[in-house]
């Protein structure tokens, strides 16, 4: 193990965590919260990959790749808990996905079950970060329940579905809990940033088309959702929905908060479903070129043109006591925030915040 802080004393002394992905969007947030509660965090780590992303976080590294097996047993080792976030989100091919979401599950799962016989605590359990876009979208408008049969629309759903076939497969003694979230957005989040961008010149993409609804969360409220996931006895064996209790937002309820957020007029950009394709294909074929992987192509435009993703929070609010705590006026501005303090968009001046309006109901 590397420590990326050279004061071991800095690394608290609670329950052990691996967090696969930990040096990501969503996992940096995931860290942040097990070390405010007192965990012990251990990453895994490419080996290519410079330990400085952990710069001020009391972590442990682990180097590994699930690609292959390299560095996974170790990685797992005395570990009590795994967060299996890493994932991804941009391929070359609809199978390139699998590289990671199913392969590199599968190769997690193996070597938990091979080594819970001979740790010497049991394994408490392994939480997949899966995506609502395995389940596939709501074909009526109601939001979509756990029980509900799978059909996701793009690659990067099939392979995240298929990722969750592969933990119960290999699992046996080893619980497992599987998490759905929606879109998410936040600090530390470069795939939302050209919204934002926008949203500072005073533009909102329009794509509004067929009244869509989809649920959006912080990052935060996530992550929250994954630790509540990982202590309740009753997630063992189980897969959940993560989403806002309101039925959905539109585009106009975002153009709305960033309003709010940059006080000017948001003029909205119509984008329709045919210039989405048109973009898909055009950035498919660059990506082809050039080789390398763009997270905005065909899949993610057919993902942007469908008209309801909406899942019910309902599962998870019951069995797990979460509720999703930060409200769109207040993450975007925070995020906004965060992006004017990185440089990425100019500075939000200091006018107080209006209240939030458009909420979606």
């Amino acid at each position: 193990m590397q420590a990326p802080q050279p004061d071991p004393h800095s690394i608290p002394s609670g329950r052990l965590a691996l967090v696969t992905g930990g040096h990501g969007f969503l996992g940096s947030h995931l860290v942040d919260l097990l070390l405010a509660q007192g965990w012990r965090v251990r990453c895994l780590l490419r080996p290519s990959r410079d330990v400085s992303v952990f710069e001020g976080r009391a972590v442990e590294v682990a180097r590994g790749d699930l690609r292959s097996y390299e560095g996974l047993r170790e990685a797992t080792h005395e570990v009590d808990t795994v967060f299996h976030v890493a994932g991804k989100i941009a391929a070359l091919s609809p199978r390139g996905f699998d590289e990671v979401n199913v392969a590199g599950t599968a190769r997690l799962a193996r070597v938990l079950e091979e080594s819970a016989a001979g740790a010497t605590s049991p394994r408490r359990r392994l939480v997949l970060v899966s995506s609502q876009a395995a389940a596939g979208p709501s074909l009526d408008g109601h939001p979509i329940s756990e029980s509900q049969t799978p059909a996701p629309v793009s690659a990067y759903g099939m392979s995240k579905l298929r990722g969750e076939h592969a933990l119960k497969g290999h699992l046996r003694s080893v619980p497992w809990t599987i998490v759905r979230p929606p879109a998410i957005y936040g600090p530390r989040d470069e795939a939302i940033l050209p919204f934002f961008q926008l949203g500072a010149r005073g533009w909102a993409p329009g794509l509004d088309g067929r009244g869509r609804r989809f649920n959006l969360l912080h990052a935060r409220d996530v992550a929250a959702g994954l630790l509540a996931a990982a202590e309740s006895p009753a997630a063992a064996g189980r897969t959940y929905f993560l989403a806002d209790a309101v039925r959905g937002y539109r585009y106009a309820d975002l153009a709305r908060a960033l309003e709010t957020i940059f006080h000017k007029k948001m003029r909205r950009l119509p984008i329709p479903d045919m210039v989405l394709d048109l973009a898909g294909a055009l950035t498919d074929e660059v990506a082809a070129l050039t080789r390398q992987a763009q997270v905005f192509g065909r899949h993610k435009a057919r993902e942007l043109k469908v008209r309801w993703w909406l899942a019910s929070p309902d599962a998870a609010r019951q069995d797990l006591g979460w509720v999703p705590k930060i409200d769109l006026a207040q993450g975007f501005g925070e995020t906004a925030r965060w992006y004017g303090q990185e440089g990425k968009i100019p500075p939000l001046d200091a006018k107080p915040n209006r209240p939030e309006q458009g909420r979606a109901g």
